[in-house]
């Protein structure tokens, strides 16, 4: 048989014996489907679950009651107490029926060597709701060793605050006289009535200031200020100064403040008949302040016009805590106008002379500084610093080429200084306390004149106070000054002794009304001169009274 026909018979073969078998299954499956039955319960209809709807229900949010973080910058405490706080406790508040009252008023009696009275009284009428007000009196003089070393002075001064729901005004009207004499002369070589060189000081202050009382510390706080000066020698010589300032301060977040301050200072002298000369100065104050737990920084500028000169001064202090509260970084770059005008130079020095504007002008100051300072302990605090000064049209005073008698002024363009600064302070509770403080100038560069005349280079004083009980207390002034220099007539120039004066006072209560006081002041009788030619006074002593009620 051909190959091709013999599987074509193979594949029909195998074709009909699978048609058969699947012949005989088909007969045995419907056999068996007819044994069966099936039970239709109920028809299958899908359906899709209802949807999760949302159950909006609007309210009111709760109230936050957590505690806010402030950023406060809180000082170090000096005090401390041994005792622990007792719990607070609502109690009933009994009526007070002492029938006790603040002690508002006082007077002050005493009297001393070199026939010094004491004459001081203040008066007030305590605290109210409304408003409150207070008078106070001053008088001494002393009549020196030295022929004319003599002075006087009277200070009464009457002030008021009234309070009302949204504002606080508060306003004083004072009078000030000072009499002194020009006794630095050489007493062997001249002699002068007394009516010749008698020189006295008047001075009428009133202010009155309006001070905002926002109802939350986010509010503007503005406080405007206004000051009138009338001040006038037996020369003839008068100045009316206005003084007006406009502070404003607003908090912008929480941790954050804006402040500004403008301030215009206008004084007006003449002397006999003399045109009038004036001396103005004005200025802006804008700046930002941070403050946050162990840092803050004010950063501004002071705009400043004065006599038709603008400057753009830096207004810039930062402090930083290294640890908290024990070493804080304290750092800045400031600077301000001084103004030179008749009354600070005659509450500067009493003994000048001749006031010319032309020669006199107002002193620039710019300090760049850095330091530390914090607390030690339950007990200590200290603060140093370091600066950088600069004056620029600084006033030095050197006595007059007659007689020295009197001083001229001498304008020194430009002066450089290196300055430390130190305190040191311990306190334990009330009862002790003593305190250190240092001061220390290298003037090492200056333009015009030859020698800083008569500025210090140094000061120090060490003070100290002990209490015995409630009723004894002490206290002590040790003061430590280095000389000055001073030019002679002749161009020549020296310096002042270093002195030492130590001072010391006590007060003993009897009762609750009446005390003793006791002052000894120069106790190593140490004549220093503040001013060439003026000397003063050695050991004094004074004591007297004091009645409170």
């Amino acid at each position: 048989m051909h190959l091709t026909n013999r599987y074509t018979f193979r594949f029909l073969l195998a074709l009909g014996t699978g048609l058969c078998l699947q012949l005989t299954a088909s007969a045995q499956k419907k056999d068996t489907l007819k044994q069966e039955t099936i039970d239709i319960i109920s028809k299958y209809q899908p359906k899709l679950p209802n949807a999760a709807k949302l159950n909006l229900t609007a309210s009111l949010p709760y109230g936050d009651t957590s505690r806010p973080v402030l950023g406060y910058q809180v000082p170090a405490l000096n005090l401390y107490f041994m005792y622990q706080p007792v719990p607070l406790r609502p109690l009933a508040l009994g009526k007070d029926t002492s029938g006790t009252q603040l002690q508002n008023n006082y007077v002050k009696l005493g009297y001393g060597n070199y026939s010094t009275p004491l004459v001081q009284a203040g008066f007030g009428t305590g605290r109210a709701d409304k408003y409150n007000l207070g008078l106070f009196f001053n008088y001494t003089s002393s009549k020196g060793d030295i022929e004319n070393q003599d002075y006087s002075v009277i200070n009464v001064l009457g002030s008021g605050t009234y309070f009302s729901p949204l504002l606080e005004v508060n306003g004083s009207v004072g009078y000030n006289r000072n009499q002194v004499y020009y006794y630095g002369y050489d007493h062997s070589k001249y002699s002068f009535k007394k009516a010749d060189i008698s020189q006295a000081f008047n001075e009428v202050i009133a202010k009155v200031g309006v001070k905002n009382r926002p109802q939350n510390d986010w509010a503007f706080k503005v406080s405007p200020q206004a000051e009138f000066i009338i001040f006038g020698d037996s020369y003839k010589r008068m100045e009316n100064t206005v003084v007006l300032k406009a502070p404003i301060r607003k908090q912008l977040f929480e941790d954050i403040w804006i402040k500004a301050e403008g301030m215009l200072d206008l004084s007006t002298f003449k002397q006999d008949n003399n045109n009038q000369v004036n001396n103005n100065v004005a200025a802006i104050h804008p700046a930002v302040e941070v403050t946050k737990p162990g840092f803050m920084l004010h950063a501004g500028v002071n705009p400043t016009w004065t006599n038709s000169k603008f400057y753009l001064l830096p207004d810039i202090v930062n402090e930083s805590h290294l640890i908290r509260k024990k070493l804080i970084l304290s750092s800045g770059w400031i600077s301000y106008i001084d103004k030179n005008n008749f009354r600070n130079l005659a509450n500067r020095n009493p003994f000048f002379g001749t006031y010319d504007m032309s020669l006199v002008k107002n002193t620039r100051v710019e300090e760049k500084y850095t330091g530390i300072k914090g607390t030690l302990g339950k007990h200590f605090t200290y603060n140093t610093k370091f600066s950088a000064v600069t004056w620029y049209d600084l006033p030095l005073f050197v006595n007059d080429a007659v007689d020295g008698k009197k001083f001229d002024i001498r304008n020194e363009e430009e002066l450089h200084a290196f300055q430390v600064h130190a305190e040191v302070g311990y306190i334990q509770e009330e009862k002790f306390q003593v305190r250190l403080n240092i001061d220390w100038y290298n003037y090492h560069k200056q333009k015009t004149e030859l020698k800083p005349w008569h500025l210090q280079p140094f000061q120090a004083n060490l003070y100290a106070q002990y209490s015995f009980g409630k009723n004894f207390h002490l206290n002590a002034n040790l003061y430590t000054l280095n000389g000055s220099y001073y030019l002679l007539p002749n161009n020549d120039f020296g310096k002042t002794k270093s002195v030492q004066d130590l001072n010391a006072g006590a007060t003993y209560n009897i009762g609750k009304n009446l005390n003793l006081w006791l002052n000894a002041n120069n106790l190593f009788n140490s004549k220093y001169q503040r001013w060439y030619g003026y000397p003063s006074y050695g050991f004094n002593i004074l004591g007297g009274v004091t009645l409170k009620f």
